[in-house]
């Protein structure tokens, strides 16, 4: 039936594709690229834990875990997951300690916050905090209840800058391969459902996908609608993260948290319109200063091209191809 639909609106798929395309180079790539790469980075090199040890007399080894949980707050979708399954792979936590603590490691980060909602640093600060605080108590009941568990096998990496920074690169841009292809993959059914049904509500359109935000909730969505659906994230974001994390997710149990912590989170952002910032704060995004990505530039296609030449090197890619010419 899919692949029907795909024949009969190949038009309207095509459309979303091309849409899909443009928001992964103007609004997911300069957003999370920097971020994802830092993320990684600080994990492999020990980072993490040195910016930890201050902590670790009042939050013992949780420390580290409440640093994941900021780190992801601040950096976009997938760097919370980035983060956790890089300490999975290096034997610093369990697979139920992943698993649960995914629910909470999921904040969309100041570049897309400043991409779809608004550009002004002191407004994107008040519903960043919005955003935020449902993880952290979401964060603090798991960890409350979590036992501290370190594989005996977990060292540090000891490798060369030059080589971690590599890696840290090679990986990030694996992962944002994998979530532009999966932004695209979810254009083009968007696509095809605007073709059978005219036009999808932009809620719905949000939920499926979160960067269509930034195109859609600008025609009359309020502000704590868009703060709730941020909060939440989309399918689109949640099948990056369960691919990232190896499918280390209990659904359930994610999709509860997810809207439990959007309905707080919209909750929050109209409480403080009407109490505490009610001259801030826009309610109607149109109302909103939409800054940062906007402008026609080359680069951030220069970093989708960088990025494949390191996913192709990773896996040996030309060496293949040097090797089968040869022979």
């Amino acid at each position: 039936m899919l692949f029907a639909s795909a024949v009969y609106f190949h038009q309207q798929a095509g459309q979303g594709i091309l849409k899909a395309g443009e928001r992964c180079i103007m609004v997911i790539l300069p957003s999370l690229y920097l971020f994802s790469v830092l993320a990684s980075f600080s994990v492999k090199s020990g980072v993490l834990e040195m910016l930890a040890k201050p902590f670790r007399n009042h939050g013992g080894n949780h420390a580290v875990l409440w640093m994941i949980v900021l780190f992801s707050q601040m950096g976009g979708y997938p760097v919370g997951a980035q983060l956790l399954h890089s300490m999975y792979q290096e034997g610093r936590i369990s697979a139920e300690q992943e698993e649960k603590l995914l629910c909470a490691c999921f904040g969309c980060g100041f570049g897309f916050l400043f991409a779809t909602v608004s550009g002004n640093l002191r407004t994107a600060l008040i519903i960043w905090l919005m955003l935020t605080l449902p993880n952290l108590l979401t964060a603090g009941i798991f960890l409350r209840k979590m036992k501290p568990e370190v594989r005996p096998d977990s060292k540090l990496n000891q490798k060369p800058f030059s080589v971690l920074l590599t890696e840290s690169v090679e990986n990030t841009a694996s992962a944002m391969l994998k979530i532009c292809g999966m932004i695209l993959a979810f254009g083009a059914f968007t696509g095809i459902l605007e073709g059978l049904t005219g036009r999808i509500p932009a809620v719905i359109g949000s939920i499926l996908e979160i960067s269509r935000l930034s195109d859609e909730m600008k025609s009359g969505g309020t502000l704590p609608e868009a703060v709730g659906l941020l909060s939440f994230g989309g399918l689109c974001v949640h099948c990056q993260i369960a691919s990232i994390s190896e499918n280390h997710l209990r659904w359930g149990r994610f999709w509860l948290c997810r809207i439990l912590t959007a309905v707080s989170s919209a909750l929050l952002c109209r409480c403080s319109m009407q109490y505490l910032f009610p001259e801030s704060i826009p309610v109607f995004l149109p109302e909103m200063q939409i800054s940062p990505y906007s402008s026609p530039s080359r680069i951030p296609a220069c970093c989708l091209a960088v990025m494949s030449v390191f996913v192709l090197k990773k896996y040996d890619f030309f060496d293949k191809i040097l090797t089968n010419s040869e022979k």
